[in-house]
C-alpha cells in the first residue's frame, strides 16, 4: 500500500505517461524549448542599468543623478613615461596627439588638454603621468556604443608612440569592457564546461549517445531559461552576469538530476523490480532523495548537501532513520 502510494504521486505519474508516451513527450519538451527562446528573443531581456541599479543611500544617489542631472560620461586618457617628464618635448608632442586625435571623433565634446594652463592639476606631481579628459556626447547610457572610434583613436596613438603608455578609462570605456568580460565569460563557459561536461559523461557511461542524453536534456532546459527570464526581467531587470550563471548551474543541475534519476532506476532494477515499475519508482523518488539529508537535521544544513550522495543513495522510496 506505501509502494502504491508513492507511486501515485505527480511525479510518478508524469514519469508513467512520459513512459507510455515518449515521441509526444520528447517533441512537446523540444516544441516548448522552441516558443520559450522565440518569445524571449521577441520580447527581449531587460538589463540591470548600472545608473540606479545601486543598493542602499548610494544607489538613491545614482537614481537622484539620473532623474535630474543628466551628466555626459567622463573620459580620461593616460600618458606616461617612467623616464621623460612633462614638459619635454616628447612627452608634449604624445599629449597633443592624443588631444589632436581625440578631437576629431564626433561623440567627443570638452576636450581638456593637461598643457593648458588652466588645467595643469592634471599633470601628476613627479611630471611622469598627465591626463586629457573629455565628455561622451548625448546620453551617458548610450556612451559605449559611440566609443569605438574613440577608443581605436587611443590605440592608434600608442603605436605611434611606442616609448608612453597611453590608455583610455572613464564610465563608458569600463561599462564597455565590463559588457565584453560579461559575454567572454558566457563563451568560454560553453566552450569549456560543455565538452567537459560530455567527456566526464562518456567516462561515467562508456558509451556517447547515452552521455548526450543528459547532457542534451541540460541543455534543452537552458535555453528554455534564456527565453522565459526575458518576461520577468521587464519587472526586476538581470544583472549581466545572469547569462553565464544559467548556463553553468543549468548544466550542473540538469546533469546531475539526470544523474540522479538513472541510479534511482538502477537502484530499482536491481532489486528486481521490472523496467516499468523501476520507471515508476526512480520517478516518484528521485527527486526526494536530492531534499532527504537536507530535512533530516536542520542544524547542520550547510554541510549535509556535501554527503547525501552516498547516504540517501540506497534510499527506496523510504526516509532513513538515520539519513547523514
Amino acid at each position: 500500500m506505501s509502494g502504491a502510494r508513492q507511486n501515485s504521486n505527480l511525479a510518478a505519474r508524469m514519469g508513467r505517461w512520459s513512459a507510455a508516451h515518449w515521441k509526444t513527450a520528447t517533441f512537446g519538451w523540444l516544441a516548448l524549448v522552441v516558443v520559450a527562446f522565440a518569445v524571449g528573443s521577441q520580447v527581449g531581456t531587460k538589463q540591470v542599468d548600472p545608473n540606479t541599479a545601486g543598493p542602499g543611500e548610494s544607489g538613491r544617489m545614482d537614481r537622484i543623478l539620473d532623474a535630474g542631472f543628466k551628466l555626459p560620461a567622463d573620459e580620461s586618457v593616460l600618458i606616461q613615461s617612467g623616464s621623460v617628464r612633462a614638459g619635454a618635448p616628447a612627452f608634449d608632442s604624445a599629449v597633443e596627439d592624443v588631444v589632436a586625435r581625440v578631437s576629431k571623433q564626433a561623440a567627443v565634446q570638452n576636450v581638456r588638454s593637461p598643457l593648458d594652463p588652466r588645467h595643469a592639476g592634471q599633470i601628476a606631481k613627479g611630471r611622469d603621468a598627465a591626463l586629457v579628459e573629455f565628455e561622451i556626447r548625448g546620453d551617458k547610457k548610450d556612451a559605449g556604443d559611440k566609443l569605438g572610434p574613440v577608443l581605436k583613436s587611443v590605440k592608434d596613438a600608442q603605436r605611434a608612440h611606442p616609448g608612453f603608455f597611453i590608455g583610455e578609462f572613464g564610465y563608458a570605456s569600463a561599462a564597455k569592457e565590463t559588457d565584453a568580460a560579461f559575454a567572454d565569460d558566457l563563451k568560454s563557459a560553453g566552450v569549456f564546461s560543455i565538452p567537459l561536461t560530455l567527456i566526464i559523461l562518456v567516462i561515467a557511461f562508456g558509451a556517447l549517445v547515452a552521455a548526450g542524453i543528459p547532457l542534451l536534456l541540460a541543455l534543452t532546459a537552458v535555453f528554455a531559461t534564456f527565453g522565459l527570464v526575458a518576461l520577468p526581467s521587464h519587472l526586476l531587470p538581470l544583472a549581466p552576469e545572469a547569462f553565464a550563471v544559467v548556463l553553468l548551474v543549468g548544466l550542473a543541475v540538469g546533469v546531475d538530476y539526470s544523474m540522479f534519476y538513472l541510479r534511482r532506476e538502477r537502484e530499482e532494477r536491481a532489486a528486481g523490480r521490472s523496467e516499468r515499475a523501476a520507471l515508476e519508482a526512480a520517478a516518484a523518488t528521485s527527486g526526494r532523495r536530492a531534499g532527504c539529508c537536507w530535512r533530516s537535521r536542520p542544524s547542520s544544513r550547510r554541510l549535509d548537501w556535501l554527503r547525501f550522495p552516498v547516504t540517501c543513495s540506497r534510499w527506496r522510496g523510504k526516509r532513513p532513520r538515520s539519513c547523514c
